[in-house]
């Protein structure tokens, strides 16, 4: 395996843990609140968090071009401001990442929450914990195998995420090439395959992007799995106890 494919590889990594990082705070504060959203409206935030997921790819990577980049107006505001501007790594790529991975996040996590007894942290709260306190040592811990059985599928799409960063490698990088030393994974093999004497590092980065998707659906597997049988556990009524 030549340099420039360990380089994409370790490159996709990165990018991949940091997404990671990045969006399971958010995904599991958002999946809380849903799963126990009951005000007027509360559909509008539904629609908001897992707008970016229904959205084709390339127009997630488009509005972040158009919102953060020097040529839109936030983008502008803000490094005219703090000198930051949008670049491809990392916070192009982790950012269209990030918007494309926590509703896949949220969409795994929301039945679980909503699955856990409404009743057993107020009932906390009355022996003295204080909301955040219960939240915390009881709603967490029980919700904890669907967190990451939701955080390996986010490690695999954060790692294969292609058409938002496609956008953003075309506009920030406006020369790609084979070997260049900002392509992921996916911008890689698809810079491989237009020359056939790169099929061979194509077929390899291809395999190792199979491996990944592998693993983590099997660590996602996993983490279901152990989900469904506590939940089933906690909700089975003993032998005997029906009338």
């Amino acid at each position: 395996m030549s340099a420039w494919e360990l380089d994409a590889i370790w490159l996709s990594g990165q990018i991949a843990l940091l997404t990671l990082l990045v969006s399971t705070p958010p995904a599991v504060v958002l999946a809380s609140v849903m799963a126990k959203a009951r005000w007027h409206g509360h559909w509008l935030l539904n629609t908001v968090v897992l707008l970016p997921m229904a959205l084709p790819p390339a127009v997630v990577g488009f509005a972040l071009l158009m919102g953060l980049s020097d040529d839109g107006e936030l983008g502008n505001q803000i490094g005219h401001l703090t000198g930051w501007t949008l670049s491809f790594f990392p916070s192009g790529a982790v950012l269209a990442a990030t918007l494309v991975t926590v509703p896949l996040m949220v969409r795994v996590l929301r039945p679980a929450f909503e699955a856990i007894d409404p009743m057993m942290a107020p009932l906390a709260q009355t022996l003295g914990a204080s909301p955040w306190s219960a939240w915390w040592s009881i709603t967490l811990p029980l919700a904890t195998p669907a967190v990451l059985s939701a955080m390996a599928l986010g490690l695999a799409a954060a790692w294969g995420e292609t058409g938002a960063t496609l956008v953003l490698s075309a506009a920030l990088q406006p020369n790609p090439r084979v070997g260049h030393p900002e392509h992921s994974v996916p911008l890689a093999l698809i810079q491989a395959l237009r020359s056939p004497d790169n099929l061979g590092a194509a077929t390899r980065l291809a395999l190792v992007s199979v491996g990944v998707a592998v693993v983590a659906v099997l660590l996602s597997e996993a983490g279901r799995r152990h989900w469904q049988g506590r939940w089933t556990a906690t909700t089975q009524q003993p032998r005997g106890s029906r009338p």
